[in-house]
This record gives structure tokens, sequence and C-alpha cells, in this order.
């Protein structure tokens, strides 16, 4: 099928009456003219695919904006829209040749490439001659060659040609292209298929499946109904169902469906059909199935077969009839590398792959580059400019299945727990230290397979392994509030059984310090207990070090402060302080600081804390260090010093959002409750931020674990008291309820707001929108808690240039600190300067 559109009416009536938008205006023009030429009174046939048309667009108005960029640029452009099978670029290639082939001057045309006939192995040029009948060109002399004639035809024209392959590109049209786009220098060419075509000058665009929920989009229904893959479920379920809507029954449902489907748009317009008749419960009931190797669905796999990852997997596994390695066109060390890299649960890297493979770093990262230009993987952009990849969940669950049926399953996921487990053991000390931004962001990237590695090990019974693995994550378990991880697995560990006795204490160790963070914290006393006498016995100063401070902060949580401050006092008794050892130095200090705050003594405190805090930014250990610092700032306040009290707290909450500390941002929010209402008057409005920011840190406590044993009892008895009797237990309880429904990231911008009369705010708005584009963009980035030097590597500046936007920035929010830059840009409009700003934006 072909489509063609007219050019711009206005420059058409410039042309003689006999001149069409699509006839060739060079000399030989009679040569190869139309077959089929249209006049100015009977303008170019417009061919609507009905199955695009009556139906919605749902999303990609952003991939469509870039699209259209593109295909504006100047000087023509050879553009390739590539995408798994069912990602939706047919459709996005349709609307951009709707919206903007009456941009150019002679107009457009869409040749959707499965109507034509023609042998892509023609070696006189098959393919040429069925683009140029699709162009309604024939030769005017028998030696007319289909090439000459398409060259000669869009030689000159400002035109969008559009070709839609469907699937794969045909043989042949990299070649073909070449040629024309060198004689059609003003030719926008654009072609739609699941792999590149490799030729010189193109310009790839990658199609990805539509956003899906995450667990706080989940959380919220509200948000959950503007996510993407949802929005399209709920649109195509309405059509064939018209009262289906999106409930707080079915929210978990859908976005499980939505998820598993991977945003695939085919899948889930599939998916929306058989919810006619179905619930969306029994609808994820029926194609959910335990394929042993993580949770698959029945629908996806069925929908692999089309994807060319699937595709490829099924010529593997030879249950593809007429799909061989060859039709694909991916080489078969590349098809067998594709199938065992389905053992990655979640993205990953050049470097995992080597290394779980054991493949040469170049060889691998060649193989991974074949696989992205079939779109048999995806991508992911990183903030630092890498690459990572993954794959669909249904290509992923047919690969697994195949290796299963080849007995090879067991070996791959062997070298994957291997490879974790090495990997892990050597990055969890960077925890600690300078590199902490990038290990978490490492171990972010590895968690889920971390857990799948796990899982292997617990099954083949290795003890020893599990636990090494399960101690190395340990940290960043607790770090991200997971802590019933932290326990399973460590726990699973103990059972199995650890023979070495250093792998065994360093299990006992991780063990006690989790269960400190349950509801029953007593747990960790035995564990503690037992490394504690092992310790002493091997006469290990660090190791008895770290298992009193663990033992001194149960004491805390018990209570028993004289026992918590006697265990701290014979730590630093024991260290040596010309030696090493100044982080734990720095840690038992913060923790001592706390015990003496709890035992009235502040002086002694505040000295403690301070030192802790000096000690932590000798070692480069930002996170520890904003621990501290929350503790000193709470200790400040007590002394009515609220402006550095607030300066504290607002950096070190900031800081520990961004690493993404959850128990400690708990604790922030709930220490800037207290400064709020000591510092800022007590009015009605900060008594009901101080209940909401409560509630958040309630809510994120209970979910990642009680770090609130070093608050003083006034945050969790005699503030929650008296924010309650100002307020009315009414008014209380909704704005409780309401923190408890923010995001980690909602309750930290709600606790960095500025507290400022009403009457200032308009001027809020004059002066944010006061900044240019670019200090905006600097201002944003300072709320997220980047430094200067990591404002300058995001936005791809240099450091003092970003030093220099933001001073103005300072300059013209009237700001002092990066702290007030912070709550100037998060602090929310109300709705008379929200209807101000949007109207100065209209």
């Amino acid at each position: 099928m072909v489509r063609q559109t007219g050019g711009d009416p206005v420059r058409d009536a410039a042309r003689p009456a006999s001149t069409s938008a699509l006839t060739p205006t060079s000399a030989s023009a009679s040569e190869f003219a139309p077959t089929s030429t249209p006049t100015s009174t009977s303008p170019p046939a417009t061919h609507q695919r009905a199955r695009y048309a009556l139906t919605s667009r749902v999303g990609r108005d952003t991939e469509l904006a870039d699209l259209k960029a593109r295909a504006a640029a100047p000087n023509g452009q050879v553009l390739t829209l590539t995408g798994p099978v069912g990602v939706g670029k047919s459709r996005l290639a349709s609307a951009l040749f709707e919206q903007t082939s009456g941009d150019f001057a002679d107009g457009g045309r869409y040749v959707e490439l499965d109507t034509l006939r023609f042998v892509d192995t023609d070696p006189d040029g098959g393919l040429a001659r069925a683009v140029a009948e699709a162009l309604e060109l024939a030769p005017g002399r028998a030696d007319g060659a289909p090439l000459d004639l398409l060259r000669e035809y869009l030689g000159g024209r400002d035109l969008l040609l559009v070709l839609d392959c469907g699937n794969r590109p045909p043989r042949g049209i990299a070649e073909l292209w070449e040629a024309v786009a060198a004689a059609a220098r003003r030719l926008c060419l654009l072609t739609v298929g699941t792999q590149v075509l490799g030729m010189y000058g193109e310009h790839r665009v990658p199609l990805f499946p539509l956003a899906v929920p995450t667990p706080h989009d989940t959380a919220d229904l509200a948000r959950l109904g503007q996510v993407d893959s949802v929005r399209l479920l709920v649109d195509r379920t309405k059509a064939v169902r018209p009262g289906f809507r999106l409930t707080q029954e079915n929210r978990e449902t859908v976005a499980t469906l939505c998820r598993v489907l991977d945003g695939l748009p085919l899948s889930i317009e599939l998916a929306a059909s058989r919810l006619k008749v179905s619930s969306p419960r029994a609808l994820l009931d029926e194609l959910s199935t335990d394929t042993g190797a993580g949770t698959a669905t029945g629908m996806a796999m069925g929908m692999a077969t089309g994807t060319t990852a699937g595709a490829a997997v099924g010529a593997a596994v030879g249950t593809d009839p007429g799909a061989g390695v060859d039709t694909l066109g991916l080489p078969p060390a590349a098809v067998e590398l594709l199938v065992r890299l389905g053992v990655f649960t979640e993205s990953f890297g050049v470097a995992e792959a080597a290394g779980v493979f054991e493949l040469p770093l170049d060889v691998t990262r060649q193989a991974l580059e074949e696989m992205v230009d079939h779109s048999a993987l995806l991508t992911e952009e990183q903030r630092d400019g890498s690459i990572r990849f993954w794959m669909l969940r249904g290509s992923r669950a047919r690969a697994l299945e195949h290796l299963r049926r080849q007995d090879a399953l067991e070996p791959v996921r062997a070298d994957h727990a291997v490879f974790f487990v090495r990997q892990l053991h050597g990055i969890r000390s960077q925890l600690e230290g300078p590199g902490q931004a990038v290990a978490l962001e490492q171990f972010d990237h590895w968690h889920q397979d971390v857990l799948a590695a796990l899982e292997f090990l617990v099954e083949t019974g290795n003890g020893e392994a599990v636990a090494t693995l399960a101690t190395a994550a340990q940290p960043y378990w607790l770090l991200r509030g997971e802590v019933a991880s932290a326990t399973h697995w460590l726990s699973a560990a103990v059972r199995l059984g650890v023979e070495r006795l250093r792998v065994r204490l360093a299990t006992l160790e991780a063990l006690g310090e989790a269960l400190l963070l349950t509801d029953d914290p007593a747990g960790a006393k035995p564990w503690l207990d037992e490394a504690l006498a092992a310790y002493t016995e091997l006469a290990d100063g660090p190791g008895i070090a770290t298992v009193r401070r663990h033992l001194a902060r149960l004491a805390q949580i018990q209570r028993n402060l004289p026992a918590a401050e006697n265990l701290l006092t014979l730590v630093l008794a024991d260290l040596d302080p010309r030696g090493g050892g100044q982080w734990c130095r720095g840690a038992v200090l913060a923790r001592l600081a706390e015990v003496r705050r709890d035992r009235g003594d502040a002086a002694s405190a505040v000295r403690h804390a301070t030192e802790a805090v000096r000690l932590f930014e000798r070692a480069e250990d930002a996170r520890s260090a904003a621990r501290a610092k929350l503790t000193l700032a709470g200790l400040t306040g007590a002394q009515n010093d609220h402006d550095r009290a607030e300066q504290l707290a607002c950096r070190a909450l900031l800081l520990l959002h961004d690493r993404g500390d959850l128990p400690e941002v708990a604790r922030g929010l709930a220490v800037l409750a207290e400064l709020l209402t000591h510092k800022y008057g007590r009015t009605a409005a900060v008594w009901e931020r101080a209940a909401r920011l409560l509630g958040a840190a309630d809510a994120l406590r209970r979910r990642v674990g009680d770090t609130l044993a070093g608050q003083p009892g006034a945050v969790g008895r005699t503030l929650l008291g008296q924010v309650g009797e100002r307020m009315g237990r009414s008014a209380f309880d909704t704005a409780w309820q309401e923190g408890g429904r923010c995001t980690p990231g909602e309750a930290v911008a709600l606790a960095l707001a500025l507290i400022e009369p009403t009457e200032h705010r308009p001027r809020h708005t004059d002066l944010v929108g006061s900044l240019t584009r670019r200090e905006h963009e600097v201002a944003m980035l300072v709320t997220e808690g980047l430094t200067n030097r990591e404002v300058a590597r995001r936005l791809g500046i240099a450091e003092w240039t970003a030093v220099n936007h933001m001073r103005k920035v300072m300059q013209k929010l009237g700001c002092t600190s990066r702290v007030q830059v912070a709550g100037r840009m998060l602090r929310p409009l109300d709705q008379g300067a929200a209807a101000s700003a949007a109207a100065g934006r209209g």
C-alpha cells in the first residue's frame, strides 16, 4: 500500500497548473513519468490505514516530537526507526507522516513493503523496481533501470519518503538508499524495521516499550493512571468493555499486567481484547506460569515469537518453522550468546556479559552491538554515558526454557552466581568511602541478579557461597531499607552451614546488625554474642570493636543507656588514635553522641557528634557524615540555634536522599519536623507540615526498618502529642495519612520547602521564572543533592561554568546556600501562583 500527500497548498498554488506535487521537474522527466499523473484539480490521494486511524494514539509524544525534529533537519536525513515487533514503530511512523508530510514542498509517500512483490536476491534490482512501481514510475524506454528512475525522479525533491518494512529490512535496501540519498539531497528517507541498515550517514532512532508502573506509581491511583502502558491498557479495554476503569481494587493487578507484558503496545492491546470477558486478576492468573527460573507469562512467551529476540531464540530452540538463524541476520555465535544472556534478570553491561561467560571484551561488545542492531536487545542510557542492555521478559523466558531443555541452565546459572559473588565481595568496602555513589549505583544495577544468584546457591546447598554473597550485599540492603532480604538470606546461610570460621563470623555479625532493625531486635543478641566470643578468642581487635558497637546499639534500643555507654567506651579505649581505624572511631563517636544526648549530657554529645562528622569527612564518607549531621542538627536545635540546625539537617537530608539511604531519610524527616515547629512560630501551616512529615517518616520507617532508636523521646511521643493537640484529631489524622502516601522524594521536597508568608509566594514564582534555561537546569540538579562537579558532569559543562551558574541562581533567588536554592525550587506553588505561572507560560 502506498500513501501520498501533496505539498504545502500555498507553495503548490505558485506552480504552473499542469505541474503536480509529484511531477518530475528535470529535463528527462518524460522518459519516466508516473503512470498516473495527478493534476492540480485532482490532488494526490491520501490512503489511510484504518487500523491506526480508528484508534487513539496513547503516549509517544516525546518520541514523535524527536522524530519530527530529525525529519525537519536541513540537507536531508536518512532515518531508521527500529525496535522489536509490537513496540509501535508503524504507528509512530504513520503519525509522523500524517503530521509532517505537508511541511515538505513535494509532499510525502508512505510505502508498505509487505504490499510489494519482489525478490530481494534479484540481481537486476528487484527492490528498486518494486519501489519505483509503488511510486507509480514506469520507464519511458526499454533500458530504463529502476535505480536510475528513482534517482532522477527524487533528485532535488523536498519530499518525505517512508518505507515501512514491517519486520527485517530486505537485502539491498542500504545500497539502494545510499544511491538515492546521494542524488536526492533534500529527500528525507525513513525506514521502519527491526534492524539498522548499516549505511553511511544513517541515523538510528530506537523506539522502546511504553513506560511501566514503578512501585511508587502503583501506590497512588492517580499517578498510576498517567503511566503510558496503563493508559493504553485502560483505553483499549474500554473500547471492548465500556464500563471498565482503573480502581483501588484492580490497580496492583493492572500494574503487574503492564510490567509482565514489558510495556509492548501489541501485547497490551491483545491483553485488552481478552479483558472483554475476563477480569485483570483472572487474566493474570491465566497468563502466569512458573517456569522454575522466575515468573514468565504465556502471553509474553507467545509474543516473543513475534519479536526479533524471540525469533532468534526460537531458531536456536528449533521450534519456529522456517525461522533460521540466517533469516534473522544474526550469526550463530551471537544467537548462542543471546540465549545464554537470558540468565540476567535485569539490565547488564558489556563487562558483566563478558565476565559471566569469560569472553574477551571486544568480542562481547561486537556481539551485543549486533543484537542491538537487530532489536534482539534493548539499551538504557546511563547518567555517566555508559550503556546497559536488557531483554524482553517473553524472550528471556523462552531463552531459559531452551537452556533447561538442553540441560545447560544449571551451568549458566552457576557461572552467573560465581561472577556476582566475586564482584560484590570486591566493591563492598567502597560503600564507606569516596566511591560510594558509584558503588551504590552498581549495586542498584545488580540487585535482582544478586537475588537470582542467591536462589541458585541455596538450591544447590552451597552455604559458604550464600554467606559470602549475602554478607557482601548486607550493607546495601540495610541502606535501601531491605531488612527482610538481609535477614532472610543471612539466616539461610547459617542454616545451610558455613565451615570457614572467618566467613561464619562475618555472617553472624551481619545477621546480628540486620536483626537490630526488625521488630524483634533482641533476636540479634545470640548471634552477636557468639561472634564476640570467637573474635575475643582470636584476639581480633577490629572484629571485637564492630560487634561491641552493634551490642551498644541493642542496649540503646532497650534503653539500657549505661550499658551502651560502657560498651562504646571500651571500644574507644582499644582504638589506636595513631593508627588506622579512623572510620571506626567516627562510627563509635556518632553512636556515643546519641547515648550521651539521651542521658542528658548535651555538651558532650555535641563534641562527639562534631568529631564524628570531621572523621567521616576526612575518610570521604559523605553518607556517614550526613548521618552524624542529623544527630548534630537535633542537638543544635535543642540549644535554640535553629538556623544552623536547619542548615545541617537540610544538607544531610538532601545527600541521604541522593544516596538512597531510606532508613536515615526517615530519621531526617522526623528531625526536620521537630525543627520546623521550634523555628517558625508554630503556625497552622507549620503544624500541618510537621504532621505530614511525621506521617511520611513513620510509613517509611515501618517499610524499611526502625532506625529511630537514636531519636529523642520527644520526637516519638511529646512532639506527636503536641501536633495532634494543636491540630485536632481529625485534621491531624488527615495530614498524617497524606504524609504516609508520599514517596520519599515527595516527603523530602516537603521538608525542604521554604517557610515564608503567603504574600511572598508570587514573588517566588517571579524569581524562579527569571532563571535562564541553563540556570533552571542547574538549580533543579541541586535539588537532587548534586555537587558542582556532579552538576557539571551531568550537563557536560566545565565545573567552573557550573559554579558561575550557581552563583547567578543564588543571586536571582535571593538565597545564601544551596539548601535554600533546593527548598525554593522544590516548594509547591499554591493554586494562585500556579495559575499565574501557567498563564505566564501561555
